[in-house]
């Protein structure tokens, strides 16, 4: 832990403390997931800090501690808020959920919310954020994957993601090893 705790570049010492925890005895989890958070938020880059913390929020759920994760996510989720413009705080926001939702669709409504809040903005990377969230919705309800949809500002896009969700395309999350 150290090594990663010493890591001068908070993105990288977040993600590497994710790692870390995601490894670390159980008794230890909770303090590296600790010394992320702490982190977070230190640099300039709210887009960095509030992406990398991913990690730590995947390593709680792989390491059965998903009780923990809704805090860290309110962290993430406020972090995010000063992430501009808004096509980066969507990706940031679909790495979180990416994160969270094998948690459960519970657990990553938070951030889903949050993400459909910046729908008003047009740009493909809004767009393509929202698509992967209602398609990855979509494999726990069909009905708030379709309330993803129906907020991607592009009429045609909306509309073909609506048919790929009754048509019962899903997403898996993401893995996070790479």
């Amino acid at each position: 832990m150290k090594l990663a705790r010493d890591i001068t570049e908070v993105r990288e010492r977040i993600q590497s403390l994710g790692w870390v925890a995601r490894y670390a005895p159980s008794t230890e989890i909770s303090r590296v997931v600790a010394i992320a958070t702490k982190s977070a938020g230190t640099s300039s880059d709210f887009y960095a800090d509030t992406m990398a913390l991913a990690w730590p929020l995947r390593a709680l759920h792989e390491t059965g501690n998903g009780d923990a994760i809704p805090p860290l996510l309110k962290t993430a989720l406020s972090l995010s808020a000063d992430v501009h413009p808004a096509s980066s705080r969507a990706e940031a926001l679909s790495l979180l959920i990416h994160a969270v939702l094998p948690d459960g669709l519970r657990t990553a409504e938070p951030a889903i919310g949050t993400l459909k809040s910046v729908a008003s903005d047009s740009h493909w990377r809004v767009v393509r954020s929202l698509i992967d969230t209602a398609l990855l919705v979509n494999a726990f309800d069909r009905q708030s994957a379709l309330n993803v949809a129906q907020v991607i500002p592009a009429e045609n896009k909306r509309n073909s993601t609506i048919k790929r969700i009754s048509e019962g395309e899903t997403l898996q999350p993401r893995p996070f090893f790479w």
